[in-house]
């Protein structure tokens, strides 16, 4: 596969950037990691880099708290913009950033656009559960959606649920309460829906039932998804801190909380994929170091290889809807 990295984006680009494309590309060969970068500020890093690792030259850089739509049309050399155009000349199979959010959903959406049948794009987020990983979708790409926004959330999830091997992955839809009568209309139109497809719905999930895991993909408004993710990721540190600093020592704990930090911590998952748009986009987290960078690497290969892109346009169209 062929990535084309943002290596100007995130907390602590271009370093750690490009040290996870190195560590990622060391151990994929086949695969081949474009550093879309500012030649001066990447290349003294590059050195004893694979083969396949290669530098794109830019002259622009999105910055974090740039406003995504103005940044996007006056920065048309910047490392967000070129590495998108390369997905769109077939030069590249999939884009990986931890830059601008605002401006990867924003640019994935107006450069490439939206699958056929697709209304909205949604953000598919990893958050841990017990046995294993929680796809949340939409993590807030869409904060108002309709109903049928989230129905496609549904059969968009769990077709990146079943690319990350799940076979028949169980969806919910996030609510305040499992009983059929809770919640707004919202969620109470998009469960109707959902219930028509082949999809394996099995009901309203709260909060703590996805964090004893209940559900392999969990549906919801943009809004309510992100605070989810948030809510999730800062308790998440809060105990890690919290178990670090207990006293404990001895090659148990040590062996403990290394476990810990790995199910707990957001460069074990990568990144997260956007899903419903003609190419596939990739978004780490703006705090990412070298082996979140890797592992968003990974996923992005994985997703391109199982030609995720081609298998959500297909069953999209199993289920027409309008806007």
């Amino acid at each position: 596969m062929k990535l084309a990295l943002d290596a100007m984006g995130g907390d602590h680009a271009p370093a750690e950037v490009v040290r996870g494309a190195v560590d990622y590309a060391r151990t994929a060969p086949e695969d081949v990691v474009f550093l879309v970068g500012i030649p001066e500020k990447v290349q003294p890093l590059l050195a004893g880099a694979p083969a396949n690792v290669m530098l794109v030259p830019c002259t622009q850089v999105i910055e974090m708290g740039e406003h995504p739509a103005k940044s996007l049309k006056e920065k048309r050399d910047s490392s967000i913009v070129k590495s998108l155009g390369m997905c769109m000349q077939g030069k590249a199979d999939a884009f990986v950033s931890a830059g601008n959010t605002g401006a990867c959903v924003g640019g994935s959406l107006f450069l490439m656009g939206h699958l056929p049948g697709v209304l909205k794009a949604g953000i598919a987020t990893p958050i841990p559960m017990r046995g294993g990983e929680c796809t949340v979708i939409d993590a807030g790409a869409n904060i108002v959606p309709k109903p049928q926004h989230m129905l496609q959330y549904a059969l968009m999830g769990s077709i990146y649920a079943k690319v990350r091997g799940i076979a028949n992955p169980r969806v919910g839809i996030l609510n305040i309460g499992e009983e059929e009568d809770k919640g707004t209309e919202l969620v109470q139109l998009a469960r109707d829906l959902v219930k028509k497809t082949d999809v394996n719905y099995i009901g309203f999930v709260e909060p703590t039932a996805i964090a004893e895991g209940a559900a392999d993909v969990v549906v919801a408004d943009g809004f309510a998804g992100n605070i989810l993710l948030k809510s999730f990721e800062g308790m998440g540190e809060l105990l890690l801190q919290h178990y670090e600093k207990s006293g404990l020592s001895g090659e148990l704990y040590e062996k403990t909380a290394k476990s810990a930090r790995k199910f707990a911590d957001f460069a074990s998952y990568g990144g997260a994929p956007l899903l419903g748009t003609k190419g596939l986009t990739m978004i780490a987290h703006g705090r990412s170091k070298a082996d979140a960078i890797a592992n968003a690497l990974r996923r992005a290969s994985a997703c391109a290889r199982e030609k995720i892109v081609e298998k959500i346009a297909a069953e999209i169209q199993k289920y027409p809807m309008s806007a």
